[in-house]
């Protein structure tokens, strides 16, 4: 596995979402329910940015179309076959870190 540093843990409140790029890949970071979980940054449907959409729970809601995406698979709740990507995350001595490999 390839793990690169994102945030410090403390930098990201629960329910709060941060954009980031990392090894040149735009991503979105979430902390919901205690977690950290990370998807592209860009809807496959028109590369609208995730980042300005709204959160409830565990599922994201594109800003230009309304699709909705889980943030833990990054599955588009309509058509499961369709998904962003989707990248592990670890919290070590306070720093949070992504899996680049998907």
């Amino acid at each position: 596995m390839v793990w690169f540093f994102a945030i410090n843990e403390n930098e990201l409140d629960d329910g709060g979402k941060k954009p980031l790029l990392v090894e040149g890949e735009k991503l979105l970071l979430i902390r919901q329910e205690g977690g950290f979980y990370a998807i592209s940054n860009k809807c496959p449907h028109m590369d609208c940015p995730l980042s300005k959409g709204s959160l409830e729970g565990f599922v994201i809601k594109c800003p230009c179309h309304d699709w909705l995406f889980d943030i833990r698979s990054g599955e588009f709740l309509n058509a499961r076959e369709i998904k962003v990507p989707a990248y592990g995350t670890k919290v070590t001595e306070g720093k949070v870190y992504v899996n680049m490999e998907r």
